[in-house]
């Protein structure tokens, strides 16, 4: 049997850890940087590289130095703690107080509360953590030498803690009954969060409605999530379409944005519709909505269609921070921090994301937080078991109200849009239909044009051609395309106005010739001299729609 003077303990970092794999992947993109600025003649370009290749491979090296020695990065003995990393440091054990393991998205920390200096004032760090804490990642070290780290950490703590040890036990029994406790009385208060199986059932049930009425599961086109109510500036401010800022929270672009965001809405969704009860649980998912919807106009949907419940869903989250933090004397500490695991790591990501990817509705994100931080902020709770009747029915009076007047100044305020979706989706689908007529028209006119060129059709016959078939054909098409009118000022539709004018000029075209043809003698040079003008004014309008095609099959 081993003696308590004898116990120790060592573990090294590993090339095989999550901070190793990190280190490795930081340093194949660095390296992948450096030789694209090699290759990149861009001066610009080149130096922004170099600068991002050289950033990657700093960070590397400093994250990664506990990787390059062979030190042990944390040992214990009866001495206390002795660790390095990007922090070092050694605890000894007369002035620790208690020390457990954490798991943190799958990585362990070990997380030591220190006893306070004499004179010394108790309190919590904004993440209800006490100030007085020390936490040590393990996440250089393997995850089984992880797990045996704590164990031989909590095992030293026992042998030479003395009465800290002792009642480090009792204080932490003490936390697990009260934890229990808060988690039963708040269950007791909210016995069925009907509120938010509602909103889960509507977002998922709109969804399968989706995919029955054939709607592609995986990435539907924003063309049909303008017809089921997406968000759309131009629909919103001209069509004066306001229920759009509703319906768009509870369509989604597939079936992944549905799962990513019902994960998000149930995982904080629980605890805040217990805290304070269906009715204002429903206030704020439906407060934040709108919100989210209503900035958006402003961002994200001046240029596309926006729909998804992450407006909704940030401000739950957001909701759920303020409860906590203003209650945080009420609520067992290891009850908060089990309500808000996995939590702030998707907030954080999901408004990272954001703002570095194209395409995400950061605008809404934003909205909803705000939206639902100050709803949590006015409302009270059912915690406070205090408050009158009275005084719960005024908060949320005051609720709708505040969150009303924002919605409202958020649309009165929104920008001219500068694209107009509706029309450009109507003009893209009468399009799609017309272009096999197009392209059958013209390639029958240029067949017949090469014809005359080569001599095997006279001009006689051309010009009949002209008359009989090529001007009726484009003609047609032109009576088809007459209703759709994308604006000036809609710089999305500009290829669309463009096809649409190259068309009447062909028509325009067309019909000069077959008038030259019934015209005087004497007037001939005049219809060639229109016809040649309309005929270059039609070249640069083709070469401009062309430029843009080229330039859309370009970008990433």
């Amino acid at each position: 049997m081993q003696s308590n003077e004898g116990y120790s303990r060592a573990f090294r970092a590993s090339w095989r850890s999550g901070t190793g794999i990190a280190v490795i992947g930081l340093c194949v993109i660095a390296v992948a940087c450096l030789l694209f600025a090699a290759r990149d003649a861009r001066p610009g370009t080149s130096w922004t590289l170099v600068i991002g290749g050289l950033l990657q491979l700093w960070l590397a090296w400093f994250v990664g130095r506990p990787l390059l020695g062979s030190r042990p990065v944390l040992s214990v003995d009866a001495g206390g703690i002795a660790f390095s990393g990007v922090k070092s440091g050694t605890l000894s054990w007369r002035d620790v107080m208690d020390v457990r393991g954490e798991s943190v998205q799958g990585y362990w920390h070990l997380v030591v509360s220190l006893l306070p200096a004499p004179g010394a004032a108790a309190g919590k760090s904004w993440s209800l953590s006490p100030i007085n804490e020390q936490r040590i990642p393990l996440a250089v070290l393997k995850k089984p030498d992880q797990l045996a780290a704590v164990e031989a950490v909590n095992t030293a703590f026992a042998l030479y803690g003395g009465d800290s040890a002792a009642r480090a036990v009792e204080a932490r029994q003490e936390v697990l009954k009260a934890a229990a406790g808060v988690e039963a009385r708040v269950t007791r208060m909210t016995p069925m969060t009907w509120g938010l199986y509602l909103v889960l059932a509507l977002n998922v049930g709109v969804w399968l409605a989706n995919v029955a009425s054939g709607m592609n599961a995986l990435k539907p086109l924003p063309a049909e999530l303008l017809a089921w109510g997406a968000n759309s500036a131009s629909s919103v401010m001209e069509d004066h379409e306001y229920w759009r800022l509703l319906t768009a929270t509870f369509l989604h672009g597939g079936l992944m944005h549905l799962a990513l965001n019902m994960l998000g809405l149930w995982s904080g969704g629980r605890e805040l519709n217990r805290l304070y009860g269906n009715a204002q649980f429903l206030l704020i998912y439906f407060g934040s909505a709108l919100a989210g919807s209503a900035l958006s106009l402003h961002f994200s949907a001046q240029q596309a269609v926006s729909v998804g419940a992450s407006g909704a869903v940030f401000g739950v989250l957001g909701a759920l921070f303020v409860a906590l933090y203003r209650h945080r004397g009420h609520l067992a500490g290891l009850y908060a921090k089990n309500a808000l695991t996995g939590q702030g790591v998707f907030l954080v990501y999901a408004l990272v994301q954001g703002f570095a990817k194209d395409g995400i509705d950061n605008a809404a994100h934003v909205g909803g937080l705000v939206a639902g931080c100050l709803l949590a902020w006015i409302l009270v709770d059912k915690i406070n078991d205090e408050a009158s009747a009275a005084k719960r029915q005024g908060a949320a009076v005051t609720g709708v109200a505040i969150c009303t007047a924002a919605v409202m100044a958020l649309v009165v305020s929104t920008p001219v849009p500068t694209i107009h979706h509706r029309q450009i989706f109507r003009f893209q689908a009468e399009f799609n239909r017309l272009l096999p007529q197009l392209q059958a028209s013209e390639k029958d006119f240029q067949a017949d044009l090469k014809s005359v060129r080569e001599g095997t059709m006279t001009a006689e016959q051309f010009n009949e051609a002209i008359e009989k078939r090529h001007l009726p054909a484009r003609q047609k098409i032109q009576v088809a395309l007459a209703p759709f009118n994308i604006p000036d000022n809609d710089t999305a539709g500009a290829n669309m106005r463009d096809v649409k004018y190259a068309n009447g000029l062909m028509v325009h075209m067309l019909q000069l010739q077959v008038d030259s043809t019934h015209a005087p003698v004497d007037e001939a040079a005049s219809y060639q001299a229109r016809i040649k003008i309309v005929g270059t004014e039609l070249k640069e309008v083709t070469t401009r729609i062309n430029e843009r095609v080229k330039a859309g099959n370009r970008k990433p």
